[in-house]
């Protein structure tokens, strides 16, 4: 996974553009033993003025409900102002002690199955820092489409407007899944406001007109489910993230 980092890090400024990025590092535990002590060592790391000093955003411990044919049963979620700042975290947490400790705790426990850096473009419906469940909806379209995808978005948040009980985003994927170029992400409070929601997106007229127009230029490849089990946010939250890029 390290090695990962490195050359993506490497690349990044001629890849991506300025802006909000969150990265997503996909791990498979097989034991509550394991799952335990990844815990106390993200716990030991989170809280160490090491990560006070050099964290510029929030890093989200999550879980899959659902994610399909993947093996991944947890995520590292990391959310950060730029690119930048997120190349000078994992520096740091690549050279130094407390991060070499954590990366012992975690190979030790874990095996890595996939990474992803997202950027983000926009939030939409209602940013709150109480929504731990997450879907998480990928899609590919032509790049000469994108302008296309960002006025579907911004039509659907004014159609919804006042009905959804959430919060939705736009995300760029920049590197680590070649047929996937962008991701919808949809936040809820609980699985209960989730499914109550679920339960009208076929009868609501905005959610139809939304499908409708993405049909026509959109593939949808599939969906993750997942909650945040620990947030770690004392640099920056999610609504911070969400409101600020």
């Amino acid at each position: 996974m390290r090695k990962f980092f490195i050359i993506v890090l490497t690349f990044a400024s001629i890849k991506i553009a300025a802006g909000q990025v969150w990265a997503q590092y996909d791990f498979q535990v097989e034991s509550a033993e394991a799952q335990a002590e990844i815990i106390a060592a993200t716990n030991e790391l989170m809280s160490s003025d090491f990560a006070k000093e050099n964290l510029k955003g929030s890093v989200h411990l999550d879980a899959y409900i659902s994610n399909g044919s993947s093996s991944a049963t947890h995520s590292f979620a990391v959310l950060q102002p730029s690119m930048a700042a997120h190349q000078d975290w994992m520096m740091a947490l690549q050279t130094s002690p407390e991060g070499q400790k954590f990366y012992s705790a975690l190979n030790s426990n874990s095996t890595a199955v996939s990474e992803r850096i997202n950027s983000f473009i926009g939030s939409y419906g209602t940013a709150s820092n109480e929504d731990y469940v997450w879907l998480i909806h990928q899609l590919t379209i032509d790049p000469a489409d994108t302008q296309r995808l960002i006025k579907a978005f911004e039509q659907v948040d004014k159609d919804i407007k006042g009905q959804f009980p959430g919060q939705f985003g736009l995300s760029a994927v920049a590197f680590g899944q070649d047929d996937v170029t962008h991701l919808l992400t949809v936040g809820y409070e609980s699985v209960a406001e989730m499914e109550s929601w679920e339960d009208q997106v076929a009868t609501n007229e905005g959610t139809q007109k939304f499908l409708k127009t993405m049909s026509k230029f959109a593939e949808w490849k599939g969906n993750d489910l997942l909650y945040n089990a620990i947030v770690f946010d004392f640099a920056r939250n999610k609504e911070d993230f969400l409101l600020n890029n």
